[in-house]
C-alpha cells in the first residue's frame, strides 16, 4: 500500500521510474532486487498502475496522474516551501538558491521541474576522501573507478587519488532525493514547487 500511495509510482511513465526499482532493488533500504523478466516487471507495473487508479476513484481529493495538471502543481506556498527548504526538508544542506538553484524555473516548468525534484537527472554527488595523513577534502563527486577517485573541490580544482592511498565516502545525492519520496507530504511538494518557481 506503501508503494501505491507513493509518489514514484505517482510520476511512473510505463516503468521508467518503478523498473529500475524492481529491477535493481534498493539495498540501503533492505529491499533486494527482484529476478523478474522484462516482461514479468512490465506486468508488476502495469498491476500497481491499475492500483493506483483503483485507489483514486476510493479516494475523494487524490488525483489521478491523468489528472495531475499545471493547477495542481501551481498550488503551494512559496513562503512555506522556502521555510521547508531551509528547515525540515534539508534542501539547503546540499542546494543553494544563488548557486546550484539559481535560474532553475527557467530551465525547467511544469512537471519537468517537479520531476527534477523529486528524481533529479545527472546530480552530482558529494564525497569526503580521507588522506593517509588524517587530511579530509569534500567536494563533488567526478570520477571513480576501482583504481581512482577523483572530485572537483570547493576552488573549482579537480583533484584525484588512486583508490588504495585514500579512504572515501560518497554521499549519493539521488538516494538522498529518493529517501524524502517517504517523507514528503502533498503539501510539502506543492510548497517546494511554489518556492521553486520564484528561483528564476
Amino acid at each position: 500500500m506503501k508503494l501505491i500511495r507513493s509518489a514514484l509510482l505517482r510520476h511512473d511513465n510505463n516503468g521508467d521510474l518503478i523498473g529500475p526499482v524492481i529491477r535493481e532493488g534498493r539495498p540501503e533500504k533492505g529491499m533486494p532486487r527482484v529476478p523478474l523478466t522484462p516482461p514479468q516487471i512490465d506486468d508488476t507495473v502495469a498491476f500497481l498502475h491499475a492500483q493506483l487508479k483503483r485507489l483514486d476513484k476510493t479516494s475523494p481529493g487524490k488525483p489521478s496522474r491523468d489528472h495531475y495538471t499545471m493547477s495542481l502543481l501551481l498550488t503551494g506556498n512559496a513562503e512555506a516551501g522556502k521555510q521547508y527548504f531551509d528547515g525540515g526538508g534539508g534542501c539547503a544542506a546540499c542546494h543553494s538558491p544563488i548557486g546550484d538553484l539559481a535560474g532553475i524555473a527557467s530551465r525547467h516548468k511544469g512537471l519537468e521541474l517537479e520531476q527534477q525534484m523529486l528524481y533529479p537527472k545527472h546530480a552530482k554527488s558529494k564525497v569526503a576522501v580521507t588522506l593517509a595523513s588524517g587530511q579530509t577534502i569534500t567536494g563533488t563527486l567526478e570520477y571513480l573507478d576501482e583504481f581512482t577517485i577523483g572530485l572537483i573541490d570547493p576552488s573549482g580544482s579537480y583533484r584525484s587519488w588512486r583508490t588504495s592511498d585514500v579512504q572515501y565516502k560518497v554521499d549519493a545525492a539521488v538516494d538522498a532525493h529518493l529517501e524524502l519520496l517517504s517523507k514528503y507530504t502533498d503539501a510539502n511538494i506543492h510548497d517546494l514547487m511554489a518556492y521553486l518557481q520564484t528561483l528564476r
